[in-house]
């Protein structure tokens, strides 16, 4: 008799790729989750300066204008008056620009990147996770990240190159 010896060629399964894919995939929503965290900053101390200005405008033209019940110079009358069209209009331009729900916007798209960033960080930290759960969590990642994108505002993002 004439025993041959089957082998098996085992089939790649790209185990070490998916690792690597995901944290690639991490490192651009780590990238996502600080750009959009810097837009909300940004947009929130503008969005506090504005407030604040309109805010201080409004007092002056208040003031102004109850002085205006008073003898006093014509000055007082032309300060209410640009005090009040000042504030009118910056209150028209930080409503037109719609500044908080830029605010609004990127904050909620930085708290979704931070919570995938951490989801996803410690699942992969698991011991025992075989190909098939690495796959289903890269389709898991990009129903998320998609969600998050649809609607999310554009950011710009610096790409980092690691070449020489």
């Amino acid at each position: 008799m004439n025993s041959e010896t089957i082998k098996l060629i085992e089939t790649p399964d790209n185990y070490q790729g998916k690792i690597k894919l995901i944290q690639s995939i991490l490192d651009d929503v780590k990238n996502k989750k600080q750009t959009h965290y810097k837009c909300f900053a940004r947009y929130k101390k503008i969005n506090t300066f504005v407030k604040s200005v309109v805010n201080a405008l409004n007092a002056v033209s208040v003031c102004s204008m109850v002085l205006t019940f008073t003898p006093v110079s014509p000055a007082v009358m032309i300060i209410a008056l640009s005090a009040t069209s000042i504030s009118a209009i910056t209150s028209a331009v930080h409503s037109s620009t719609d500044i908080e729900g830029k605010v609004h916007s990127h904050n909620t798209s930085y708290l979704q990147y931070t919570d995938i960033y951490r989801d996803v960080s410690a699942r992969l930290l698991r011991n025992g996770m075989s190909s098939q759960d690495l796959d289903n969590l890269l389709t898991e990642i990009n129903s998320r990240i998609g969600l998050i994108e649809d609607q999310s505002l554009p950011i710009k993002i610096k790409i980092v190159s690691n070449s020489p």
